[in-house]
């Protein structure tokens, strides 16, 4: 996991994060390996906000940067950033180190559109309002909401179940193309069935769809089977940058929830043991 933080120059773990993520001095990159870290660098910030042709998003996702650690950020940057593929989290630490550690220790929180808001009016010095920026979620916007301080999650629903025969109200019309990725039990494809474990399932089957059909479907292993921790939110990020919109499985965790929400993806609670295409035909394209 590659992991970048604003900070003061010249960066590194030592440096003091800076609280303008826009105009920071650098960008320190962190690549962490089970739950280590394994290599640090610094990348100039030579972006827009300085007169440069890029913005901080494309500067980072050309660094194959995994997530944010910031203590703000505005809406804007976060939508970015969501459609860049890369996860945000929030910090209250001061320094690089302890803010890798809180990741590490899974102490970090996923930013929320409640965060965004609070930077944008900070910023102003005046009361504004804030919609949605990420489209349809798990209930609005970017799914759970967590502060500053980490508090409560005020725009996280759980996870809707739907009868065999109903489908999800925002589901795209049939003459639309889109892809569903589904937490396999076994092998992944059609004839496998839905697992109970979303993050720790063996191999995600993307489904695509079109014109209210099955396309077709492909096998992806999940690379963070093993992985220590953060094994939910890295397959959503994951699947993000596969182009899935809506993601299929026996149970989801409240960081899937959160992230989820951020990249825009619907998630849909499935019966485990379901045969992975008379899912996809029961729950998202609504046939009996």
């Amino acid at each position: 996991m590659r992991v970048a933080i604003p900070s003061n120059s010249p960066g590194g773990l030592e440096a003091e994060i800076s609280p303008h993520f826009g105009r920071c001095d650098v960008f320190t990159v962190v690549e962490i390996k089970e739950g280590k870290v394994v290599e640090v660098s610094a990348v100039k910030n030579q972006s827009s906000h300085f007169g440069f042709e890029k913005t901080p998003a494309e500067i980072l996702a050309s660094s194959k940067v995994d997530a944010i650690l910031t203590q703000g950020m505005g809406p804007k940057a976060m939508q970015l950033f969501a459609n860049s593929g890369i996860a945000i989290y929030m910090t209250s630490a001061r320094r690089v180190e302890d803010a890798v550690r809180e990741l590490i220790e899974n102490k970090a929180k996923l930013a929320s559109l409640e965060d965004a808001c609070r930077e944008a009016r900070e910023s102003a010095h005046s009361p504004s309002t804030c919609q949605p920026i990420f489209g349809p979620g798990v209930g609005r916007g970017m799914g759970r909401g967590v502060g500053r301080g980490f508090g409560p999650y005020p725009f996280m629903f759980p996870p809707t179940s739907f009868p065999a025969s109903q489908m999800p109200k925002d589901i795209p019309s049939p003459a639309r193309s889109f892809k569903v990725g589904v937490a396999s039990h076994g092998a992944g494809g059609l004839e496998d069935t839905v697992s109970p474990m979303f993050g720790r399932c063996p191999n995600f089957t993307i489904v695509e769809i079109e014109e209210g059909k099955i396309k077709g479907a492909r096998i992806l292993p999940n690379q963070f089977l093993t992985s220590p921790s953060g094994a939910g939110i890295a397959s959503v990020q994951t699947l993000a940058r596969e182009g899935v919109r809506y993601i299929l499985g026996g149970r989801f965790g409240p960081n899937v929830a959160a992230v989820a929400g951020q990249f825009g993806i619907k998630m849909v609670t499935v019966q485990p043991g379901v045969r992975i295409k008379e899912a996809i035909e029961q729950y998202i394209l609504g046939s009996r």
